[in-house]
């Protein structure tokens, strides 16, 4: 009669091998979860940056033409009104990613929004991470609409 109470050496394993199977496919989920979040978000607020700039041009009737900075890794979207050349500053008018994942990797190069009868220079930006990627679309009359890689119904 065994009077012995506890877990054999064994089971402890098999549980602990269990637990980190558990843990390291939880862990990579988690991790491709929050890329594909970052990359939504940059696209989100990308176009809410060109929603900014495209309201600001039909107030007060003046043109924003869309510009790409890169320094090193960082990059960032300036518009012309803001006469920056630099990443670093705290316009409104230059649009800098919180995450340095997310790349820029496609830019129609004379995007623009004019004032006058509140149209735009027709266009896209692409972003992209190893998750995916997100299209921005402007048409001509500055609608703007964001698109997933892969998507052929319709775009947010």
């Amino acid at each position: 009669m065994k009077t012995q109470r506890g877990y054999t050496l064994i089971e402890t394993l098999v549980a602990m091998l269990i637990l980190v199977m558990l843990s390291a496919s939880g862990l990579y989920g988690w991790q491709y979860w929050q890329q594909s979040q970052r990359l939504w978000q940059t696209a989100s607020q990308a176009r809410d940056y060109l929603l900014y700039l495209r309201e600001d041009a039909n107030w007060h009737n003046r043109d924003h033409s869309i510009s790409l900075i890169r320094e090193g890794t960082l990059w960032c979207l300036v518009s012309s009104v803001a006469g920056a050349n630099t990443c670093h500053g705290s316009s409104p008018l230059v649009f800098v990613p919180r995450w340095p994942e997310v790349e820029m990797s496609d830019l129609t190069p004379s995007l623009a929004f004019f004032g006058l009868r509140n149209t735009a220079w027709a266009g896209h930006i692409r972003f992209k991470n190893s998750t995916g990627e997100w299209w921005l679309v402007v048409s001509p009359w500055g609608r703007l609409r964001l698109c997933q890689q892969g998507e052929t119904e319709g775009c947010l």
